[in-house]
């Protein structure tokens, strides 16, 4: 018996290996929720691998003791102790893995606050000019021109003043949602800053982008409207071309555009002033 005793330890060794990486999966079974059916067969599998090691000692002490070797022992230490070596791999890689998502999406939301505005949800100032220099350099090789539509809202002060910066703010937010609406595959929405907009459209002729303004005027008239104030907006457009002097130009001339489709609104501020008709 005292020949079995050496044998019998080590695949009580590898047996203790398999226990530990049992609950290494077990442990990892509670903590992701990824591929569970398969770390759940794995287990299993660990359980089926102690049950053979058990029996084995059972059968070499009770019934045929020259299967309790040196030789067999060893491969069933070393079996055991790589079940838990890969155990140990496997949770760990596991773990990293999920850092490593958990760092990226907290990297995609961070991204997508500095690229959009907090209250509006369209892009931000910055993410704008970021864009247009993009584009701008595009359009120089392509010769292809991008419309710029620059939007002030008309009475938005006077929200504040009669209803609360809430009121104001929920009627930004209402406004950008309607800009994101009808936005067209490829088009960029920004807030420029307070109550102004910007929206770039790509492959659009001044006519249609006319056209698409004064859609815009209408649905905005639709955000608040009583018998003491009515929300609208007014627009300049202005075309960046691959001749443009740089994107803060076309701007100031969509800005320029927009000041001058105040001047000749009507009084229920529709009005939409077309850069390329100025005087």
């Amino acid at each position: 018996m005292n020949t079995l005793f050496i044998p019998t330890t080590m695949i009580i060794l590898g047996v203790l290996f398999l226990l530990k990486g049992g609950h290494l999966i077990q442990r990892l079974l509670k903590h992701t929720k990824i591929y569970q059916h398969y770390w759940l067969a794995y287990l299993c599998l660990i359980g089926f691998f102690i049950l053979g090691y058990s029996g084995c000692i059972l059968y070499g002490i009770y019934i045929d003791p020259h299967c309790l070797n040196y030789f067999y022992a060893t491969i069933f230490l070393l079996g055991g102790f790589y079940i838990y070596l890969s155990c140990q791999l496997m949770t760990k890689t596991i773990k990293k893995i999920e850092s490593m998502d958990e760092l990226t999406s907290r990297f995609e939301a961070l991204e997508h606050r500095i690229k959009h505005d907090g209250l509006t949800g369209c892009n931000t100032r910055d993410h704008l000019f970021d864009v247009l220099n993009t584009r701008f350099q595009a359009i120089k090789r392509t010769n292809k021109t991008l419309v710029i539509l620059f939007i002030d809202m008309d009475n938005f002060k006077l929200v504040n003043d009669c209803y609360g910066h809430d009121a104001g703010d929920l009627v930004l937010k209402n406004f950008g949602q309607l800009l994101k609406q009808r936005l067209r595959k490829g088009d960029i929405v920004a807030r420029y800053g307070g109550d102004e907009f910007i929206l770039l459209m790509e492959n659009v002729s001044i006519d249609e982008a006319c056209r698409i303004a004064k859609d815009i005027i209408e649905l905005t008239q639709q955000l608040l409207s009583n018998e003491h104030i009515t929300i609208s907006c007014s627009i300049g457009i202005s075309q960046l071309h691959a001749h443009s002097s740089s994107i803060f130009e076309v701007i100031k001339e969509a800005d320029r555009a927009c000041y001058a489709a105040k001047q000749k609104a009507t009084p229920d501020s529709i009005c939409i002033y077309d850069i390329n008709n100025s005087p």
